[in-house]
Order: structure tokens, then C-alpha cells, then sequence
């Protein structure tokens, strides 16, 4: 006893060392249950993560922003989906866009005062600096033409990409453009644009570029109006366009918003318009924090030595096992793919920082101040955080991996997974074939088999029972139409999915077989509760005033009563990270044993109390026997 309680400190004097029950309750249920503190812990840091990301993107609750984006795009994008060609570009911004975005009169006709203006329609949209036009052009000859057709048709326009781009200046010639064509091309950085990927290619930041001024004068209307028809006039619009970008920005001081909106209207080489409305929406205290912007960050930055904690927890434990035998792991992987995708959401947030600190705030409204880099990476950030959410709350399963029922869960899993791997593989020369059939018979007149992925997703919705292009199928070919759909729909939907359901209930059965399951309630019963009925126990003998040494007492016969159910009972081994763990034995006779012993061991526990109790009151006669007075006997 005295070498377990007494120890060196160093200088050759015995020093006391805290028994067991002398440390406090806390200190010794977190040594008892390691692996519900860690789960705790996690929790906690899930609890700061989702913070985070209600930050990102706005109260769980409130639906404001989206019924801004909605009407941005009712007024602003459903007029532009009518654009079908150049003079129809020319219509939609004279009769259209320039009276909504630089309005001077009310509903009823009366004026704007001059604190009005510059609000688009009158609403709750402020517009912040100028409006940019710009447009991409291709060279002359950038596409072959058949050797026996080229003396009618001498110049020929195709595709856009980088090399085929045009960058000479064109249009009028005039005084004031000083003897040079009045159309410059500009590069990206000139344009503060960066690539754009549209429907049908992906656009380089350079072109042309006209402005449009938002100055809050009666006359800014009539100033947009006549530069439209100016550039009507001039063939501003010809055969080498191939995209044209109208771009602006608003600002909701409501809701304390900025939407980057892009009218995007594309003239490819088949000719027509390809037209659609992309809005990007910013928290302006995302990229121009102030005090609640600032605490944000705060919180962001002491997440990020959280990550930096757990990712110190795993180096390690790869110094432990070695790298190969880390990485093997399941988890091993997943850890820090998870920590990636953190750093990557991080870095895009602050990126977003630096290029909008380097931008006016607020922009004059003769220039055009594009905030799309900025508010690009701010949607990269949450798109990041948005698969994160999934990875980082599917990871609680690792910390709750102890719980017998979440055990049997992922058992079921790992053992599907090898044959759901080999499944996946096979299914890929049915849709890629199916794919192909479809994209040879369906490409060139049917929505949703115009590319090859195209055909992958269209494909996979049929299979989970969605037909959207079914008539149309059937519309285009009456013989190939509903002859693919039958033998896609038999072999997918009848064959292939009951197929990898037959794949889960064969996992299913192989767990079952090597151990029985614990059900949710009885593990609450019998590892969850007791904890915290411990917990409860120590308040209440702290608020009716027990002495210390009762506790102790108390404390050892718990003790010895859970170490007696400890060496009764069956042993287990962990595994959890290679294979979550094997149970061993026959459980259920195993588990009816210990509740027998269990209840015989709080029978003689409650008996050894009342004993204990009786002992106590009889010593405080006693006491008060002996001290009392003579006289009174």
C-alpha cells in the first residue's frame, strides 16, 4: 500500500500520491470513457463548424435571399431567355434592360427625386458603379471550309477558344477616336475579368468592352439609350461575335447583400443565341468585414487551431503505426481529406478578402468596378464548406464506432463495400453502351442527350424513375424511342438495382452471422446512462450534505461492484479503425448473466448503505448520550 501511494519527487522524499476516489468525478469518468469524451469533443466541434456555416450562408431559417435571387431573375434573366439573335439583343437592352436598370420615373410617371436615383425599378436594389458590355470575337478563317465551296463562301467564322480569339480593333473611324476604329479589345487584367465558362465554351477575360454610366442624373437613361443605338448602328454585334456579357452589380441594404448578376447571350457557329442570367451573392461583410464580420472571422480563425489540434492527434498516431499502416486505414484517408477540403475553404475565403480589398468600396458610377473575382471565390468557399457538411457530420460515425448498434451499422457497410466496388464496375459498360446508344440516336434533337454526360445523368434519373425525355424519345424515332426506353428501364431499374439491394442484404447477413446485435436500448440501459445516473448521484449527496468518507465508501463499493461485472463479462476487441471491432461469444446469454449479477450486485450495495446508515445514526445517540448532563438521566 505504501509503494501505491507514495512516490519520489525527485529529491529522495516520499510524496502522497491521490488515491482513485480522491480524484475528482469529472477526472475519473473522463479516464473511464475515453471514447465518449473524444465523441463529446467532436460534437462540440461539429456544434462550431455549423456556425460557420450559417454564417456562410445565412440564418437556417430565413429565406430572404433567395427570393432575392428569384426576383432578380424574374425581372432581369426571364425577358433575356427570349433572346434568339443579335437584333433581338439589341431590342431586349433598349426596350428592356436600360428603363429597369436606370429608371427615372415612378409606376405612375412622376419623376424620380434625385436621392431615388440609381435604384433599378425603384425597389431595394442599389446599383453600384457603372454597367460593363463586353464581347468575344473569333478570327476570320478560324474554321476550313470544303475545297469545292470556297469561292462562295471566301471567310469562314468558327468556334471560339484562345487561339482562334480576335484582338484587332474594328468599327467607325472618327475624330473622336483619333483616327483609330472605335472598338479597342482590352485584356483580361484591363477588364478585371476572369474566365468565364459558359454553355458552350469557356471565355477568356479579354474582348471588347463598352461602358454604361449610372451616375443619379434625370439623364442617365438617355445617355444608355443613345449608346445602344449607337452601337446598333454601327454593327457593334456581326458574324465574328460569339458572346456577349452584360454585367452589373447590386446592393440590397436590407439584407445587406451584393449580387454580381452576368447576362451571358452566346452566338456559336450553329448559329442562334444561347442565352441565360448568372448571379453571383455575396454577404458584403464576407468580403468587407465589420464588427460582426470581424467576430466571424475570429471564430473561423479558432476553428482552424481546432483542425490544427486534430490534425497534431493524427500525426501522431501515423508516428504510432507507421505511414503505410496509417493510410490503409479507412479513416486514416478520410481524416485528411477532410482537413484538405478545411484548408481549401479557408483559402478561398481569404483569397476573396485580399482581391476585394484591392477593389473601390463603393465604386463611382462612371467606372465599372467588376467584384465577380471576389464573389467567385466566396461561392467556391461555400460550395467547399457544402461538401465538407456531409464528410465532416458523416465522421461522427468514427467517435460513436463504440455504440454496438452504430458497430453493426458499419459492419454492414465494409462488408457490402467490396462487392458494391465490383457492381459499380460492371454497371459502367452497361450505362456507358446505353450512353452511347442513346447520344448516336438522340444527340442531335433531344434535351438531355446532346453530350455524352448529358446522357450518363439523363440516364441515371430514368433509373431512379424519372422520364423526363421520354416523349421526346419517342417523338425523334418512333422505332428506337421506346424500344431503348423498354430495355433500359428492364435492365436498370428491374435488374441492376435489385441487384446491388441483393449486394446490401448479403452484408446484411454476413454480419449477422458472425455477431448478434445490441439494440439502441439496451445499450442506454447498460453503457450510456449509468455515467451520467453517477453524476446525478454525487450532486445529490453534495446538496444533502453527505460527509466525504460516505462517498468514498460509496465510491468503493461501486467500484468493486463494476469491477466484478468487469471480470464477468464477455470480452471484446477493438478494431475500429481496420474493422470496427468483432464481438465474441454468445452475447445474448453473456448479456443475461451480467443483468443477473447486476441485480444481485444493487441488492447487497443498497443493503451495505442502509447498514451504513443505521451505523451512523446509532454512533450520533451515542455522542449525544455521553455529552449530555447527569441530571437528565
Amino acid at each position: 500500500q505504501w509503494h501505491d501511494n507514495m512516490a519520489d519527487d525527485g529529491g529522495g522524499a516520499p510524496v502522497k500520491l491521490l488515491g482513485e476516489n480522491q480524484k475528482p468525478f469529472i477526472v475519473r469518468w473522463t479516464q473511464k470513457n475515453p471514447k465518449a469524451v473524444d465523441a463529446v469533443l467532436y460534437f462540440i466541434f461539429l456544434v462550431i463548424f455549423t456556425l460557420i456555416v450559417f454564417n456562410a450562408q445565412g440564418q437556417p431559417t430565413d429565406s430572404s435571399p433567395y427570393y432575392m435571387i428569384s426576383n432578380i431573375r424574374k425581372r432581369w434573366g426571364e425577358p433575356f431567355q427570349q433572346v434568339t439573335s443579335a437584333g433581338d439583343w439589341f431590342d431586349y437592352m433598349t426596350a428592356t434592360f436600360v428603363p429597369l436598370t436606370f429608371p427615372n420615373r415612378w409606376y405612375n410617371g412622376e419623376p424620380f427625386e434625385m436621392d431615388e436615383l440609381g435604384w433599378p425599378g425603384g425597389e431595394m436594389y442599389k446599383l453600384l458603379g457603372a454597367v460593363s458590355m463586353r464581347q468575344v470575337r473569333v478570327k476570320a478563317g478560324s474554321c476550313t471550309v470544303h475545297p469545292e465551296l470556297k469561292a462562295s463562301v471566301p471567310d469562314c467564322y468558327g468556334d471560339y477558344d484562345k487561339t482562334s480569339e480576335e484582338k484587332q480593333a474594328y468599327g467607325p473611324v472618327s475624330d473622336a477616336s483619333f483616327g483609330q476604329p472605335r472598338y479597342q479589345y482590352r485584356t483580361a487584367a484591363d477588364n478585371g475579368e476572369n474566365s468565364f465558362r459558359g454553355q458552350t465554351a469557356t471565355y477568356y477575360g479579354g474582348g471588347y468592352q463598352m461602358v454604361l454610366p449610372s451616375k443619379a442624373r434625370n439623364d442617365t437613361q438617355i445617355v444608355a439609350e443613345t449608346t445602344v443605338k449607337q452601337l446598333r448602328d454601327t454593327m457593334w454585334i456581326d458574324r465574328q461575335t460569339r458572346a456577349v456579357f452584360v454585367d452589373f452589380t447590386l446592393y440590397n441594404p436590407a439584407l445587406d447583400f451584393i449580387v454580381v448578376v452576368k447576362l451571358a447571350a452566346e452566338f456559336p457557329s450553329s448559329g442562334g443565341a444561347v442565352t441565360r442570367c448568372y448571379t453571383r451573392m455575396v454577404k458584403t461583410e464576407h468580403i468587407y468585414p465589420r464588427t460582426w464580420g470581424t467576430l466571424a472571422l475570429v471564430l473561423e480563425c479558432c476553428f482552424l487551431l481546432l483542425i490544427l489540434g486534430y490534425m497534431a492527434l493524427e500525426v501522431q498516431l501515423i508516428s504510432r503505426m507507421g505511414m503505410s499502416a496509417y493510410f490503409l486505414r479507412f479513416w486514416g484517408m478520410y481524416d485528411w481529406f477532410n482537413f484538405l477540403l478545411f484548408w481549401g475553404a479557408s483559402a478561398s475565403r481569404f483569397h476573396a478578402m485580399v482581391l476585394a480589398g484591392q477593389l473601390p468600396f463603393p465604386p463611382d458610377g462612371e467606372i465599372f468596378v467588376n467584384y465577380e473575382p471576389p464573389a467567385f471565390y466566396i461561392v467556391q468557399w461555400k460550395n467547399i464548406l457544402a461538401v465538407n457538411a456531409f464528410i465532416t457530420w458523416m465522421k461522427m460515425f468514427k467517435y460513436m464506432s463504440h455504440i454496438p448498434f452504430m458497430t453493426h451499422l458499419m459492419k454492414v457497410v465494409f462488408a457490402a463495400l467490396p462487392d458494391t466496388f465490383g457492381f459499380i464496375f460492371a454497371i459502367f459498360f452497361v450505362f456507358f453502351g446505353f450512353s452511347l446508344s442513346h447520344y448516336l440516336a438522340y444527340g442531335d434533337e433531344v434535351k438531355g442527350f446532346q453530350t455524352l454526360s448529358d446522357c450518363f445523368l439523363t440516364l441515371y434519373r430514368q433509373m431512379l424513375g424519372d422520364f423526363p425525355t421520354v416523349d421526346a424519345e419517342e417523338e425523334s424515332n418512333r422505332l428506337l424511342g421506346p424500344a431503348f426506353f423498354v430495355a433500359w428501364t428492364a435492365i436498370a431499374t428491374i435488374l441492376l438495382l435489385n441487384m446491388f439491394i441483393a449486394i446490401v442484404i448479403d452484408g446484411f447477413e454476413k454480419v449477422r452471422s458472425e455477431v448478434e446485435k445490441i439494440g439502441f436500448l439496451h445499450f442506454m440501459n447498460n453503457q450510456a446512462l449509468p455515467p451520467f445516473q453517477n453524476a446525478l448521484k454525487q450532486l445529490r449527496k453534495l446538496a444533502e450534505g453527505a460527509d466525504d468518507d460516505d462517498d468514498d465508501d460509496d465510491d468503493d463499493a461501486d467500484g468493486a461492484g463494476r469491477e466484478v461485472l468487469k471480470n464477468n463479462a464477455p470480452a471484446e476487441t477493438d478494431e475500429n479503425d481496420a474493422q470496427l471491432g468483432v464481438g465474441g461469444g454468445n452475447i445474448a446469454n453473456e448479456l443475461e448473466q451480467d443483468e443477473k449479477m447486476e441485480l444481485v450486485l444493487q441488492a447487497v450495495l443498497t443493503l451495505s448503505r442502509e447498514v451504513r446508515v443505521l451505523s451512523r445514526r446509532v454512533k450520533m445517540l451515542s455522542d449525544t448520550a455521553t455529552k449530555a448532563e447527569p441530571e437528565q438521566y
